[in-house]
C-alpha cells in the first residue's frame, strides 16, 4: 500500500521533474526517517562488517540502480511497458533464491507466483495506460527497465544473504539508503541534464510526501524479508499494483469504468497472494 500511493503521487509531478532530482528528493527523505529509526534500534557494539558490506551492495542495485532506472523506463518505454517488465521480477528473483539460497518454493508457490505476474500486467497495463506514453517504444529503451528489473531481483537476494548474517533490518535498509545518496548524488554531478536543470525547493516540495511512503515501503520489505522466504515476500510486494489501481480510481479519476478484465486480474492477483502465502 505504501508503494502504490508513493507511486501516485509521484506520477501526479512526474513532468515537472526529471528522474534524476525525484531519485534524489526520495532518497534524501529516506535517509532522513530511517537513520533515526536504525541508531535508536541497533546496538552499534554488534556491528558485523560483512553484513553491511552486503547491505551496501544490496543498495547499490536497489534502491540505487533501479530506482533510477525505473523512472527513466517511464520515459523511454512509457509507463505501461516499464511497469509490466519490472511486474516480472519476482520470477528471476525466486529462481535466484533456489539457486543461490536453496529455498524450496512449493507448486502452489509456483502458480502463485505466475497469476500474480499475469495478474499484475494486466491490471498495470490498463492503470498506466498513458496518451503521452511512446506508441511503440525502442529496444533501448525497453534496455533499461529489463536492466532495471534485473538489478531489482538480484538486490533482493543479496539483501537476504546480508539478513541471514546481521540480522538488523532497520540498518541494512538506512545502510542502502546512504549507498544509494552517494551514486545519485555523483550522477548529479555528472549528468547533462542536471546542469541545465538545477535540484530545487520546488522537488522536495513536490516528491517530500511519496519520499516518506517509499522509505516505508523499504522498511516493512526489510522486516518481512528478515522472516521469511525471498520467494515469497517478492511476489506479495507486487500487490503495490492492486493500490496503485485503487489511489488511481481516487485521486487521479483515470479510470472511468471498472471493467471485467479489470476485475479479473484484481482476483488473479488476490488468489496468487492466498497461494503464495502457503508454505
Amino acid at each position: 500500500m505504501s508503494f502504490g500511493l508513493s507511486q501516485i503521487l509521484v506520477r501526479k509531478n512526474l513532468d515537472k521533474s526529471n528522474f534524476i532530482h525525484i531519485s534524489l528528493t526520495v532518497t534524501i527523505m529516506g535517509n532522513i526517517i530511517l537513520w533515526p529509526l536504525a541508531l535508536y534500534s541497533t546496538n552499534l557494539n554488534t556491528i558485523n562488517p560483512e553484513g553491511l558490506l552486503l547491505f551496501v551492495f544490496a543498495g547499490l542495485l536497489a534502491p540505487a540502480i533501479a530506482r533510477l532506472f525505473y523512472f527513466k523506463g517511464m520515459e523511454t518505454a512509457g509507463i505501461s511497458a516499464n511497469a509490466s517488465i519490472f511486474a516480472t521480477y519476482p520470477l528471476y528473483t525466486t529462481i535466484a533464491a533456489i539457486l543461490l539460497l536453496g529455498e524450496t518454493p512449493t507448486t502452489e508457490n509456483w502458480i502463485g507466483l505466475a497469476s500474480i505476474i499475469v495478474g499484475v500486467i494486466s491490471v498495470g497495463r490498463l492503470v498506466n495506460n498513458s496518451e503521452n506514453s511512446p506508441k511503440k517504444p525502442s529496444r533501448k529503451g525497453l534496455i533499461i527497465p529489463v536492466v532495471g528489473s534485473l538489478a531489482l531481483a538480484f538486490s533482493q537476494i543479496v539483501r537476504k544473504e546480508a539478513l541471514n548474517i546481521y540480522n538488523q533490518p532497520l540498518l541494512g535498509v538506512a545502510v542502502g539508503y546512504t549507498a544509494t545518496l552517494l551514486v545519485y548524488l555523483t550522477v548529479m554531478a555528472l549528468s547533462k541534464n542536471t546542469r541545465t536543470s538545477k535540484f530545487s525547493r520546488q522537488d522536495i516540495k513536490m516528491f517530500w510526501k511519496p519520499g516518506v511512503g517509499i522509505a516505508m515501503g523499504w522498511l516493512l520489505s526489510f522486516l518481512a524479508l528478515s522472516q521469511e522466504m525471498v520467494s515469497i515476500v517478492a511476489p506479495i510486494l507486487q500487490t503495490e499494483l492492486l493500490f496503485i489501481l485503487l489511489f488511481t480510481y481516487i485521486f487521479l479519476r483515470k479510470i472511468e469504468k471498472i471493467s471485467p478484465k479489470l476485475i479479473a486480474s484484481a482476483i488473479l492477483i488476490v488468489a496468487g497472494v492466498i497461494l503464495i502465502s502457503i508454505n
